[in-house]
């Protein structure tokens, strides 16, 4: 029979500005000089479902290699009496830091666990041969029991079958220094999620949240805890603010010579006295592998267990390295298989490359959807539909998402309204034609923040609340002087009617033939009146037609169309730049 403890908690949790019940400054209960292995609760009572539980592990013999999550097989299991669930995740190590960023001096062994089920649990640590004592911990239900986010065919949703479809942006760093990094965070995941965006892209470069670079020895990230803590901080901020991170681990430029290139800093690179004499070399070379899948699990054993991690992202961009499909695609699988091991949650992966490759390996088992980028001034929607046609053919049935896209790939243009336009495309052209979520635009910090447009994700989620990507399709019909793009299944249609000339491309010539340099100038389209609009393939029947103003963010009040001979003719209401529509079958 197993041994059981029950702690009584005293004290009150302390709660963070991100408003998760965290960690009080030090252990509610006495570790033994004797007991060769305890863990110990840090999380305050009531330990909730779908929140993480983070606990102390006193190891009166540590590992000698504190990062070594794999060799130094150390793990919290969890199970949950009545189902005999279990979960199994690894131990960690980490430096404190206070709220301004600065080191406490402790350090020790940590592990997080996400329970997603009320009742007991039982959770104890297992080092080899040795076992801890076992807890009881009681686990109230929580309202949000939607849990991780899930891939299907065409889309995503959450454990609980609540479609996820991700509209949101990159923030993949801030520039400032210390805890004003968790501010700006604050600051954008507030902005974000007031206008109904739930969706980010953050990256561990070395400017960055990156564990290891030239100011570490390889596989040793002492140097780097400030950064790992702080992303520690933006994954809760992301919570409190119920937004979905993905988590780009490497940046094309660390193992490239050409793009951004950071290659000769790298400390991979043997002139700094790495094992590799080539970027190449860092997915075929044995211990560059090794400390690779070291770093993995490091990062894993840390994040995994937070609820605002939505998926693992390799590389972004790894195209512009010299490494070709032929040597990443075991790497994929070696990796892939060594979070599977890790990561108990079986968050999804991905991987992406530039606009301009297309690659087989979308197809590969190790990546579980697609990502594609772009920059460019042409129309998003054409340039979208010109890329989803070969993507399509690869992908079989995975979701995609455009997760990087920008007008200029050297950065945001000095016409704010032209800028703004490509903004508005990118979010709306990319799901209207069927990605599992919004276009995620660049040039967060330079632009998007500084000039306050984050109004402009209001009215895609807005217009999209509770669409299920999963159930529709997309298609085309055609309308003179106008784009119209649509997503529908056997009772409910969603269409986007644009004006052909709402596109920044028209708008840049526009400009230049405005012959200014004001950055204040703004492109005119005149409100005009549209042909009706004829809709084959429908049911006979009344539906519930409502139209949406994407300029204003505004429903208009519903009208019932009748269907006749399966076609539904719509009366386009007049507008200037563009028009959507909710189309639904009455029962």
């Amino acid at each position: 029979m197993r041994r059981r403890t029950v702690l009584t908690m005293v004290g009150s949790a302390v709660l963070t500005a991100c408003g998760v019940s965290t960690v009080d400054p030090q252990p509610k209960a006495t570790p033994s000089p004797t007991v060769p292995l305890q863990v110990i609760p840090r999380t305050g009572t009531p330990y909730q479902t779908h929140h993480v539980i983070e606990c102390d592990v006193i190891v009166q013999t540590p590992p000698a290699d504190v990062f070594d999550t794999i060799g130094n097989d150390m793990w919290l299991v969890a199970t949950h009496e009545p189902s005999q669930q279990t979960l199994r995740t690894p131990v960690f190590w980490l430096a404190d830091f206070d709220a301004t960023a600065t080191p406490t001096g402790q350090t020790g062994w940590r592990a997080r666990f996400l329970p997603a089920q009320a009742g007991l649990w039982q959770v104890q640590v297992v080092q080899g041969t040795l076992t801890s004592v076992s807890l009881e911990m009681m686990v109230a239900p929580n309202s949000d029991t939607r849990g991780m986010v899930r891939v299907h065919p065409r889309g995503f949703a959450f454990d609980d079958d609540t479609p996820f479809v991700p509209i949101g942006v990159n923030l993949g760093w801030s520039t400032a220094q210390g805890a004003a990094i968790v501010a700006d965070y604050e600051r954008w995941f507030s902005q974000l999620a007031a206008n109904g965006g739930n969706a980010a892209r953050i990256w561990m470069a070395s400017w960055a949240f990156g564990i290891e670079w030239s100011d570490t020895p390889l596989g040793d990230y002492r140097n780097r805890m400030r950064q790992a803590w702080l992303l520690d901080q933006v994954l809760m901020l992301a919570q409190r603010y119920d937004i979905r991170i993905m988590l780009c681990l490497i940046n094309h430029g660390a193992f490239s010579t050409t793009t951004n290139a950071e290659w000769l800093d790298n400390p991979y690179n043997q002139t700094n006295g790495g094992p590799l004499s080539s970027p190449e070399q860092f997915v075929t070379d044995a211990t560059a592998r090794n400390l690779w899948l070291k770093r993995v699990a490091y990062i894993a054993a840390r994040y995994a267990a937070y609820p605002s991690l939505w998926c693992w992202e390799w590389w972004n961009e790894v195209d512009w390295t010299p490494i070709k499909d032929e040597q990443l695609a075991p790497w994929l699988v070696d990796t892939r298989t060594l979070m599977h091991r890790i990561d108990p949650y079986q968050h999804p992966i991905t991987s992406s490359w530039s606009s301009v490759r297309l690659t087989e390996l979308w197809a590969d088992a190790s990546l579980d959807f697609v990502q594609h980028h772009t920059y460019d001034a042409e129309d998003v929607a054409r340039t979208t539909n010109t890329a989803r046609i070969p993507i399509n053919h690869i992908l079989r049935q995975k979701p995609w998402i455009v997760s990087e896209i920008g007008l200029n790939a050297g950065g945001a243009v000095t016409t704010d309204a032209i800028e703004r336009i490509h903004l508005h495309n990118a979010l709306w052209a990319p799901l209207m034609l069927g990605c599992a979520g919004s276009g995620m635009y660049w040039w967060w910090d330079t632009w998007l923040d500084p000039n306050n447009h984050w109004n402009a994700f209001a009215a895609l989620s807005t217009f999209t609340k509770g669409i299920d990507m999963r159930s529709l399709r997309s298609f085309s019909l055609m309308m003179p002087g106008a784009t119209v793009l649509g997503l529908r299944n056997d009772t409910t249609m969603y269409l986007w009617i644009r004006h052909a000339k709402y596109t920044a491309k028209e708008a840049l010539r526009a400009y230049a033939l405005a012959n200014t340099v004001d950055p204040q100038w703004q492109y005119e389209l005149t409100e005009q009146q549209w042909p009706a609009m004829t809709i084959k393939e429908m049911t006979a029947g009344s539906y519930d037609v409502r139209w949406f103003d994407p300029q204003r963010a505004t429903w208009q009040a519903s009208v019932i169309v009748n269907a006749s001979s399966e076609v539904l003719v719509l009366d386009v209401p007049n507008f200037a730049f563009d028009m959507a529509v909710k189309i639904t079958q009455n029962r």
